[in-house]
């Protein structure tokens, strides 16, 4: 169960991953050319030493990002292509069961069936690679949003339906 929440949640998030990279390289330009300006009544957010480890966190958030996009990838890669396309028309492309059932020529049943075997599949790869719930949540750690949806799926809080708007995209980078 906990595997296959996991599979939700990356699934889940993968679309957001680029926009939200994006949005930490704004910030890290943003922080890099502002430290030019240096007041000492600003001190404690103007230092060096804040400064820095501002850029070198929002550097580590980014190359977390990337890894668990590759990892995503890697796993949509590793499971036959009908199921990864049905995870990613779902998942990915935010597309409604009806719509999939329609394109695919299959009941709406079936379409549940072949998503859970799909997600299914996509869990067995994410253990066989190493990435069990504990070892998510480690590398995860500073993601709270994508922790945050998590903890929804797992409580049965959040719908099948992900999306974020841009207001909270900008609340997310800010974390």
């Amino acid at each position: 169960m906990k595997e296959k929440c996991w599979s939700k949640t990356l699934l889940g998030v993968y679309s957001y991953l680029d926009t939200i990279a994006d949005a930490i390289d704004k910030i890290t330009l943003k922080t890099a050319l502002n430290s030019f300006y240096f007041s000492k009544s600003d001190y404690e957010k103007n230092n060096v030493l804040t400064i820095s480890n501002k850029l070198i966190d929002l550097s580590e958030r980014k190359v977390t990002l990337i890894n668990l996009k590759i990892i995503i990838e890697d796993t949509l890669m590793a499971i036959p292509k009908k199921d990864a396309l049905i995870l990613i028309a779902r998942y990915v492309n935010k597309q409604k069961i009806m719509d999939i059932a329609e394109k695919n020529l299959l009941s709406k049943r079936s379409i549940f069936r072949k998503i859970n075997h799909a997600e299914e599949m996509f869990s067995n790869i994410l253990l066989r690679k190493g990435y069990d719930s504990f070892r998510l949540k480690q590398m995860l750690k500073n993601e709270r949003w994508i922790l945050n949806f998590h903890n929804d799926l797992m409580s049965k809080k959040s719908s099948d339906d992900f999306v974020i708007s841009q207001n909270s995209l900008d609340k997310v980078v800010a974390l």
